[in-house]
């Protein structure tokens, strides 16, 4: 698929074909008009040139002296003298075109990797072949310029692009459609994004935080691919547009719109958020073009549909391929707790060459079944190339092991699975500032990977990490790394909570630690992370941090990683 850049490239082609051409043009003109009206001032000749000659132009030979550039006109008589000022701006403006020139090849050849514009760089790169070997470049050395035959070659190189030009699947007007996101986990974003890249630029792209009415109201059509968070919750990014759409007057409006609902059929309130917003924008005034559409955990079938529905109301082809893949390598995967049969949680290593992400990014595993949803998992390391996870054996309440982590506890070295990074944002860690991370479960995946980044960047603010699992003997995940952490004055205080062998949990250590975290909350600026299972653990840890700190102005050093 394109990229965004590619695309903005893309439409500068023609435009920059046309300054090479001007540029072209100017040289050939100036010269010509020069050489054929130049004669105001004849001189006398007393000596022969021929060893001098520099080039040929129009039966014009044109001498190089050491006074300049020479127009020799007659075996007895000089026309006109190009001053060294006059004849370095004319060279320049080649030059100049000559390198835009080259540059429009260079991205022809890169976009020829792409079949969708295959045709066009194609005859592109034509173009730019007749033009690179003009002998107007060649000047001021050797070289004979027909100026009729250079008029004829730019010509057809600018009628070359432009004919291409019209088969080029990009908007050259201003775009009547948005596509906006509103993500917390960065699925809804990931989503949006591929579906734009997929239009080739027909429609912009927004993040809902960026949006108002006056935006909204200048396309015909919006288009929302929206997630819901907690108890049926807007994501953060979506809060502001939301107060600011309800408190907005209600009146008649030509923007259609339609949304994308994202969700978990496993909650109660499944796709919340995606209809409280779609009757929210009815309500304002705006017209329901597509009904709203219930995705579950990213369902390729149920998005395809409902893009296909947006083509046809837009007019334009949609691809049937919408999420891309990458092959990751299995390196290791070792069972932290075999004690453990009906909760076994594996480290597994992954290598893909092409493995770019940050700490609290996610990693999407498709199933072996191609038909299933893809997984999210948490990431738990930070070195490029290799990712680590931390995935529990998912047992159902039949006996049956989930598809997913079925999939990821068996895996051997060797083993290819299908996998693409999911960017998280609003989990991403702040730097320079403390850190209250709070996990249960593999839900400490994540904390690894803020550590480790934390000791790469060497940043000296300390780090504060509660963990809670059930049995200490069985569950101490990551026991090695962390102790190195603490050996390493990265990970400063570190607080764990038994709930089997010892009878403690997560909420209990907090209470305990409350005046410490209250400090390094509202004193140092600290931010705090939890992550893990919303039902039993988030709930109460959330209830917790909301007793000890429950001044809303706190909130924004609040970040939430629960499922």
């Amino acid at each position: 698929m394109s990229s965004s850049w590619q695309i903005k490239t893309i439409r500068q082609i023609e435009p920059a074909m046309r300054l090479v051409c001007l540029g072209m043009l100017f040289g050939l003109g100036y010269i010509w008009a020069t050489l054929e009206f130049g004669m105001s001032h004849p001189l006398p000749l007393y000596s022969s040139l021929d060893t001098l000659i520099s080039f040929e132009f129009s039966g014009h030979f044109v001498y190089q002296l050491q006074e300049g550039m020479l127009a020799h006109v007659s075996e007895s008589e000089v026309g006109h003298v190009f001053t060294q000022r006059e004849w370095f701006f004319i060279v320049g403006v080649l030059i100049s075109s000559q390198v835009l020139l080259a540059a429009v090849m260079l991205f022809c050849l890169v976009i020829m990797l792409n079949k969708v514009y295959r045709l066009y760089a194609a005859v592109t790169l034509f173009s730019c072949g007749l033009l690179i070997v003009s002998p107007l470049y060649l000047l001021p050395n050797w070289g004979v310029v027909l100026p009729w035959w250079e008029l004829l070659r730019l010509m057809v190189a600018l009628l070359c692009t432009h004919w291409a030009a019209r088969f080029l699947p990009i908007a050259q007007t201003n775009n009547q459609a948005l596509i906006v996101y509103a993500s917390q986990t960065g699925s809804a974003k990931y989503l949006a994004q591929r579906l734009h890249d997929t239009t080739h630029a027909l429609m912009d792209i927004a993040c809902i935080s960026t949006l108002t009415e006056q935006t909204l109201q200048r396309y015909q059509r919006v288009f929302f691919v929206v997630s819901t968070y907690g108890q049926g919750e807007a994501p953060d990014s979506a809060r502001r547009f939301v107060n600011t759409l309800q408190e907005a007057n209600s009146a008649a409006s030509h923007t259609q719109f339609s949304v994308l609902a994202l969700g978990d059929r496993t909650y109660q309130t499944f796709c919340a958020f995606g209809h409280y917003l779609s009757e929210l924008l009815e309500k304002k005034g705006y017209q329901r073009a597509i009904p709203t559409t219930e995705i579950d955990r990213m369902d390729p079938q149920g998005v395809a549909h409902w893009w296909q529905q947006v083509g046809e109301l837009l007019g334009i082809h949609t691809a049937s391929e919408l999420f891309e893949y990458d092959d990751y390598t299995v390196v290791a995967n070792e069972c932290l707790n075999p004690g453990q049969v009906h909760r076994l949680a594996h480290r597994v290593t992954l290598f893909c060459a092409n493995a770019r992400y940050e700490a609290g990014d996610l990693l999407a595993v498709q199933p072996e079944q191609k038909d299933e949803h893809e997984r999210l998992y948490s990431i738990a390391s930070y070195e490029d190339n290799t990712i680590e996870l931390l995935v529990r054996q998912h047992i159902r309440t039949d006996g049956t092991i989930g598809l997913a982590s079925g999939m990821l506890s068996q895996l051997t070295p060797g083993n290819r699975i299908s996998a693409s990074v999911r960017e998280h944002v609003t989990f991403h860690p702040k730097e320079n500032v403390p850190w209250i991370m709070i996990a249960a479960g593999t839900g400490l995946a994540p904390f690894i990977s803020f550590l480790k980044k934390r000791q790469a960047s060497q940043d000296k603010a300390p780090c504060w990490l509660f963990f809670g699992e059930q049995y200490e003997e069985h569950d101490d995940y990551f026991a090695q790394d962390l102790l190195s952490l603490q050996e390493l004055g990265v990970l400063n205080r570190f607080d764990r909570a038994w709930s089997r062998s010892d009878g403690v949990y997560v909420p209990n250590l907090l209470q305990q630690s409350r005046n410490d975290i209250r400090h390094w909350v509202t004193e140092q600026g600290a931010n705090v992370y939890v992550c893990g299972s919303r039902e039993g653990f988030g709930q109460s840890v959330l209830m917790t941090l909301q007793d000890i700190l429950p001044e809303p102005q706190w909130q924004s050093q609040f970040h939430t990683d629960l499922y």
